[in-house]
């Protein structure tokens, strides 16, 4: 499996998808060097709401180009290679480069964060630990979405799926994490976790007492469930992918 996650590794190189794993953590804490009484909050609001969707997106029409361009697969499918592997490998390199994305972001937030206390004296709002807890549940709660574009650039094209997985994640992570049914959609797990995480709703203001509290078994709850999602999507998708026809 590593050679597989290493080949499509390689695909990579010198490639723009690289470069995004820096850039889009760089440009969201860019975003909000003007507000530094809120610039953490502000940063991660940013960041889990509509940025990092806009990330896994283009990490995995950047990683599916390079097999689905003008060739067609006709480079790989002939080949005596396990399929399954092979979308399992584009799975697990977008994982690995959308965690390094996140920590990344983490390490700037926490830095920015420190910095604007030494300037204005003005105290962190996201410590150490919460940093760490919201940075592993961001992460956690949106590996499913990462088959689920890749399966639907193959289907839909790039285009049509950058523009329906960020206006989903933009618009149902935002309403439906205010509402009780949230549990039922993934594209509000995140901005709801943030709530107990991070004390931020997900409307970017300070979570004071808020209703929109999730105890914590509910957290553990939701982060398994979230890893069984992208499991049985990367099973069902890799099935289907192995199944595809040069043509």
């Amino acid at each position: 499996m590593l050679n597989y996650i290493a080949a499509e590794n390689l695909k990579q190189k010198n490639t723009f998808a690289k470069k995004l794993i820096w850039l889009a953590p760089i440009i969201t804490i860019l975003l909000n060097v003007f507000a530094p009484i809120w610039y953490q909050q502000n940063s991660y609001n940013w960041w889990y709401i509509l940025l990092h969707t806009g990330l896994v997106t283009l990490l995995c029409t950047l990683v599916m180009q390079r097999d689905s361009g003008k060739l067609k697969y006709r480079a790989i499918f002939p080949l005596p290679i396990n399929l399954e592997k092979v979308w399992y490998g584009k799975i697990f390199l977008c994982s690995i480069y959308m965690i390094v994305s996140n920590v990344l972001f983490m390490v700037l937030n926490l830095v920015g964060g420190y910095m604007i206390y030494l300037i204005y004296d003005i105290p962190m709002k996201v410590s150490i630990l919460q940093a760490i807890t919201g940075t592993l549940c961001i992460i956690i709660a949106s590996l499913w979405n990462i088959p689920f574009c890749l399966w639907f650039i193959k289907k839909i094209g790039i285009f049509g799926t950058l523009i329906f997985n960020v206006a989903l994640s933009f618009v149902l992570g935002a309403l439906l994490s205010n509402m009780d049914i949230w549990l039922l959609c993934p594209y509000s797990w995140v901005p709801r976790l943030m709530v107990c995480t991070l004390n931020i709703l997900p409307n970017g203001e300070p979570a004071l007492n808020s209703e929109l509290y999730v105890p914590i078994i509910l957290i553990f709850v939701i982060l398994i469930i979230a890893i069984l999602l992208f499991v049985l999507l990367t099973k069902m998708t890799a099935h289907a992918f192995s199944r595809q026809e040069v043509r």
